[in-house]
């Protein structure tokens, strides 16, 4: 059966949740992430058996860097600002994206 992009959005954020540990994220920012990035998602749900582990991985990856950015920030709780500046290192170790498009959004 294939995966429902809502359902793999909900796994992906307890992901997210699980790398940032006891750190809170900001509803608007999760939104944010996800929303500008569906278009990746989308692409994976294609073969989401293949792609599962490894997209989970890179978001909980990104839940552990957003939230050391904003504790050493000296905050409880994860901004899109933390997310935003955390996703061009993340992202750059996704097979999901062209090298074009990785160095274009390193350069951000």
């Amino acid at each position: 059966m294939p995966a429902d992009l809502e359902a793999v959005k909900l796994q992906l954020a307890m992901a997210f949740g699980q790398g940032a540990g006891a750190m809170l994220a900001r509803p608007d920012a999760l939104h944010r992430l996800f929303a500008d990035n569906e278009k990746i998602i989308t692409n994976a749900l294609s073969d989401w058996e293949a792609s599962q582990w490894a997209f989970t991985a890179l978001v909980r990856s990104l839940g552990q860097l957003s939230a050391t950015r904003a504790a050493a920030a000296g905050r409880m709780v994860i901004d899109w600002p933390d997310i935003d500046e955390c996703l061009p290192e993340t992202l750059g170790l996704c097979p999901c994206l062209s090298m074009k498009a990785r160095t274009a959004g390193a350069a951000r």
